[in-house]
Parts: structure tokens; C-alpha cells; sequence
């Protein structure tokens, strides 16, 4: 089964209630919410089972399925703390947030959370920061598992895993890691799309948008990523998971005249299409 979710930042400020409700209204039946505007992070670990409670009554109330907690990076005292940090207190702490996330995202109904890959720590380099890294993310599955959660990283142009390879590299190293694959991060970059098509057997959630070389979120009308061999080959692998249009505007967004709600539709009508087409 392909579903097609909703990214809550899409458009803009809101309540929770305006979010979901403007959502459910453009005819999505998943959303992902995020953990910046829609349900803060800080304000599930200050009480997860109430902030569980709330996204779980939202979901009811406007019939949306929850499909990804977009939660990125894990915060201790405030601060994220990266994956290929080396400080054992700091670790410690950020795996005992983590729980308590899963434990939010278990009882509201999330399918699963989407984490942070971890960045370059230049104090050790590369190598060690991806060993680090890797062993961070060991536990950050065993922890979701405990709690019946995916989980999953994506692999960004901001993240060690910006080449496919590596990425490709992390998910061998890293028992149960799955990634929620945005295309635009590795096309944006020039990379082929057959190198990053190789990533989709590790793949347990999407981001939908179009890029261009050198052109992050450019018009569906320009964009470069080939959807119809994404969703020939999801169908051939039998994918069981969710496709989330993720579209808002920054400045250069704003500036040419682009309105996100346009541009997550037309990318849901192409896949839609795409997806009957390809029907098993």
C-alpha cells in the first residue's frame, strides 16, 4: 500500500486545530506533524501522554490518520544534540528524551519517527563521526522498537549522509534503520537519480517535491525527479508505506511567486496517477 500524506509546516502559521482542519479539508487522509510548530517537541517531553492525548483527539476530530512524527534532531536542556556528539552525559540524556518521544508517538498512533542523520563533528573528523553516529542510531532504533515505532533518519544535504553511497553505507552499518527519502537533498547536488534509487530498499517513508540542479524546491513544472520510475520501482520492491507532500516557502519561494498549497497538490495529483498506473 502507497498512502499520501500532508507535512503540517506546509502553510504557515496555525493552531493545531487550523492545521489539521485546513488539511483535512485539501482531502488528505495522512498526516506528518511536525515537531517546531504544530506539536513542539519541548512540549512533548514536558508531558508526553498529554501531548499524545491531544494529537490523538486531532486526529479523530478531522480524520487523519498520523503517519510520521517529524522530529529531527533530539533536544536535552533545550539544545539538540547531535548525533556524533561524543559527550556520554549528553548521550545518556538525549536517549532518555528519546524514549519519552516514542512514548508520545505510541500512544497518539504515529506509524513512525522521523530523527536526524547527525553531522560532521570537525573536533574527531569524518570517520569518527560516522562511526559515533552509527552507534547513536543503533540505539535510537532499539529504543523506538521497544516502544512498536519505526525509525527512521533522512538522509540530507546537510547531514553525513549526503552522498548515497554513505548513506547506502549506514543503513548496512545500522541493524533496523530506515530512512524517509526526500529526493531533492541528492538532486539538488547533481547526483544521478538510479544512484539514489538505490536507497529506496532502505526505505520507510517519502518526502515529495521537485528539484532542479542547483534548484531546491523549484515549480513542479521544472522539476527534474522522474516520479513515474520512483513509483514503478516502490511497486516492484511491494513498498508498504507513505508518500508526504512537503512544500513550504522561504524567501526565494515567496519571491518568485510560488504558493505551496499549488505546489503539494499538483506533486499529489502526479502521484496519485502514478500510483494507479503502477497498481499491483
Amino acid at each position: 500500500m502507497i498512502g499520501l500524506s500532508c507535512h503540517s509546516r506546509n502553510y504557515g502559521a496555525g493552531t493545531p486545530d487550523e492545521i489539521f482542519a485546513f488539511i483535512q479539508k485539501l482531502g488528505y487522509a495522512y498526516i506528518d506533524v511536525d515537531s517546531v510548530g504544530t506539536i513542539p517537541q519541548h512540549v512533548v517531553l514536558a508531558n508526553p501522554q498529554k501531548a499524545a492525548q491531544l494529537t490523538k483527539e486531532l486526529s479523530e476530530k478531522h480524520e487523519l490518520q498520523l503517519a510520521e512524527y517529524f522530529l529531527g534532531a533530539v533536544a536535552v536542556d533545550g539544545a539538540s544534540v547531535d548525533n556524533s556528539q561524543t559527550d556520554p552525559v549528553r548521550r545518556a540524556a538525549m536517549y532518555g528524551n528519546f524514549a519519552r518521544i516514542c512514548s508520545y508517538a505510541q500512544l497518539a498512533g504515529f506509524r513512525s519517527i522521523m530523527g536526524a542523520a547527525g553531522t560532521l563533528n570537525k573536533q574527531i573528523g569524518f570517520d569518527r563521526s560516522f562511526e559515533t553516529a552509527a552507534a547513536t542510531l543503533s540505539q535510537l532504533v532499539i529504543i523506538a522498537a521497544e516502544h512498536g515505532i519505526s525509525f527512521h533518519v533522512e538522509p540530507s544535504r546537510a547531514s553525513l549522509l549526503n552522498v548515497p553511497s554513505k548513506a547506502i553505507e549506514m543503513a548496512q552499518a545500522v541493524d533496523g534503520l530506515k530512512y524517509t527519502l526526500d529526493f531533492l537533498h541528492f538532486q539538488v547536488n547533481g547526483y544521478s537519480q538510479d544512484e539514489t534509487m538505490d536507497l529506496l530498499k532502505y526505505t520507510g517513508h517519502m518526502h515529495a517535491r521537485q528539484a532542479a540542479v542547483g534548484w531546491a524546491k523549484c515549480p513542479f513544472e521544472h522539476g527534474e525527479i522522474d516520479f513515474d520510475s520512483i513509483i514503478k520501482r516502490l511497486r516492484g520492491l511491494k513498498w508498504d508505506g507513505i508518500i508526504a507532500m512537503e512544500f513550504w516557502n522561504g524567501p526565494d519561494e515567496d519571491a518568485a511567486g510560488m504558493n505551496a498549497v499549488e505546489q503539494t497538490i499538483l506533486m499529489r495529483y502526479h502521484l496519485k496517477g502514478l500510483i494507479k498506473k503502477y497498481e499491483l
